[in-house]
């Protein structure tokens, strides 16, 4: 008799086939709407990971810049560039750059105020000074007949009146507000109130009678201003040294809003001035702003937002689950009908330009941002599911067992699978396990120190004693790769105490092989040591390859993970190192001591290792 076809999406096929005869048209409904389900949950959880946040934040950063609001005429940045540094230092008695000469900025403060500004924001900090030295009282008597607010940036550790002197002239804000809440340190939000000071552009917000938010925000930046160009280019306001603000028209500072600060957008290697306070923002992706924005500016844009009672609305979890659940039922409704690769090319690519073209549309309008990354995977995972289940082939549980596990798995275990006492999946799916991968040092040099009939003796006894441990704890061999194995937990057998197994394994194969290794040292003269790299985690577990031969086999970070951590072993001289993951995971986790953080090749962050002792 011919073998049932072989695939998951086949096996799917049929037990649908059998649901929709039993239950006709509301079957349909329920196959369509589980399979979107699925798909978004698949969506869900793929949009928490790093490559998935990382392609969402690109997507936001290229809303906010390319669709940037032209920028408000109310601003003015007095930079503190090369020219002011020098005039400063010049009307310093040390001729030093810090601290900041308080007699020459009380000056620059007062002719400001006389050329008409509005209100002057100072993005340094004013609550140091040199005691009994009279600096205080001399900065005072020079901004004495100042008209306009000053806000001055002040350590929110420190006491105002009791760590330092204030001025009745100057309303002190907190100067941390740029919030660097994602991984890749991008400035996407502000917080107006870091501590018990509001920030500087708050307490600006504040002086000028508008209230400003209490909770961070999402800051909707601006566009350059018309005619930024050269060393302004990109910048959201036109900027002018300090050190020449005396002899500039009193036009260009009237009724305007003053920020003073470090401006760094044309220093070079020799400037004295160099980029500091440059952050990196969404507007990098516009000109000008590449190298970084300004943090003086960045201020200037959430104070422009704040006075323009700008706010970028965000989904809600609920919705941005009922938005990625919509994508997937578009997605599986036109799976049913595409059959043709080509077609399901371009219906995919179709449906995420559509989510794109909403997106860009819904954010430039109504300032709202729609989630793009995870819409887009589950429209693309529900359409090929549903165009897979009328074409794909499975062969029958009994069959793979007695075909394919028998390859992988201890004998005991296929017997448990075969009675059903042991739940298992064959299919391919996202799985909890922990992955084991074990490599034996110069095993080059143990082949070319042997005879033939001696290696293959030596060998066989090593590997044999493994495979016997590994049976004994219930992996699943996935590859021996002449030296070593790469062996699961948790897969095709779901065991909660995958991490458990594995490390109880990974010391007792650590226990045969030193002692395998010191008898054939005696025998032999030659015989390295095991080494081992555990990680635990979400891996793609199921059948791979063609149509011809396939391999019940792994894909994902966690293979990855324990395979340089395996080679990690020998830069740190140890047998067995495990990830964070796979001790979080465990509970007998009794002799694990921490190596620390290591950099591992193609893995973004660095993982916290542990060795068995």
């Amino acid at each position: 008799m011919a073998d049932r076809p072989s695939g998951l999406f086949a096996f799917l096929s049929r037990r649908l086939s059998a649901l929709r005869e039993s239950g006709g048209r509301w079957a349909d409904i329920q196959i369509f709407a589980g399979v979107a389900l699925a798909a978004t949950v698949v969506a869900l959880a793929l949009n928490v990971t790093s490559p998935f946040r990382f392609v969402e934040n690109q997507t936001y950063d290229f809303r906010v810049s390319y669709t940037a609001r032209p920028a408000q005429p109310d601003f003015v940045i007095v930079k503190m560039d090369d020219a002011a540094d020098q005039a400063m230092s010049d009307a310093s008695p040390c001729h030093c750059l810090a601290p900041i000469n308080k007699a020459w900025l009380g000056d620059l403060l007062a002719t400001l105020d006389k050329k008409g500004a509005r209100a002057i924001a100072v993005d340094y900090l004013l609550d140091t000074w040199t005691p009994n030295s009279g600096e205080f009282e001399d900065f005072s008597k020079r901004i004495a007949g100042i008209k306009a607010p000053i806000v001055v940036g002040a350590d929110p550790a420190r006491k105002p009146g009791v760590d330092y002197p204030v001025d009745p002239k100057l309303h002190y804000a907190d100067s941390r507000a740029l919030v660097h809440m994602d991984y890749d340190n991008v400035i996407r939000h502000y917080d107006p109130l870091p501590s018990r000071m509001r920030a500087l552009s708050a307490e600006v917000a504040a002086v000028l009678g508008v209230t400003p938010p209490t909770k961070p925000f999402a800051i909707r930046y601006r566009a350059p201003y018309p005619g930024a160009t050269a060393e302004n280019r990109g910048a959201v306001a036109p900027s002018y040294s300090a050190a020449y603000a005396a002899v500039l028209p009193d036009a260009f500072f009237k009724n305007k809003i003053v920020f003073i600060g470090a401006v760094a957008r044309s220093a070079h290697a020799d400037a004295d001035n160099l980029p500091e306070d440059m952050h990196a923002t969404p507007l990098r992706l516009l000109p000008g702003n590449g190298a970084g924005t300004p943090g003086v500016e960045v201020h200037v844009h959430a104070l422009s937002q704040m006075l323009a009672g700008d706010q970028i609305k965000t989904a809600t979890p609920l919705a941005v689950g009922l938005i990625v659940f919509a994508a997937a039922l578009g997605g599986a409704g036109l799976g049913r009908g595409a059959v043709r690769w080509w077609m399901a090319i371009g219906i995919v690519l179709g449906g995420v330009t559509v989510a794109v073209m909403v997106a860009f549309a819904a954010f430039y309008a109504l300032a709202f941002v729609m989630p793009m990354t995870a819409p887009g995977v589950s429209f693309a995972v529900a359409f090929f599911i549903m165009s897979r289940l009328t074409a794909a082939e499975l062969q029958t549980q009994r069959a793979f067992y007695s075909s394919t596990l028998e390859r992988y798995l201890a004998p005991q275990v296929i017997d448990n699978i075969v009675e059903g006492k042991e739940a298992v999946k064959i299919g391919a799916e996202a799985r909890e396990i922990t992955v084991m991968i074990s490599d034996l040092e110069n095993f080059s040099n143990l082949v070319a120190t042997l005879p033939l009939d001696t290696f293959q003796h030596v060998i066989n006894g090593y590997l044999d004693g493994i495979l016997e441990i590994l049976w004994n704890h219930g992996a699943m061999i996935d590859k021996m790769t002449g030296d070593g194995v790469i062996v699961m937990f948790g897969a095709p057998v779901a065991y909660p105490d995958h991490a458990d197994r594995a490390l109880a394994c990974a010391r007792e194969i650590d226990a045969f092989a030193e002692d395998y290794r010191a008898r054939m040292i005696a025998e032999h003269g030659v015989f390295g040591a095991t080494r081992m790299g555990l990680d635990s985690g979400t891996g793609l577990v199921g059948n791979f390859g063609g149509e011809r031969r396939f391999n019940y086999t792994a894909y994902g970070e966690v293979v990855v993970i324990a395979a340089r951590l395996e080679a990690a072993n020998k830069t740190f001289g140890t047998r067995i190192l495990f990830s964070n993951e796979t001790l979080r995971r465990a509970t007998a986790t009794e002799g694990a001591r921490p190596v620390g953080e290591i950099e591992l090749k193609g893995v973004p962050v660095p993982v916290s290792a542990f060795t068995l002792t």
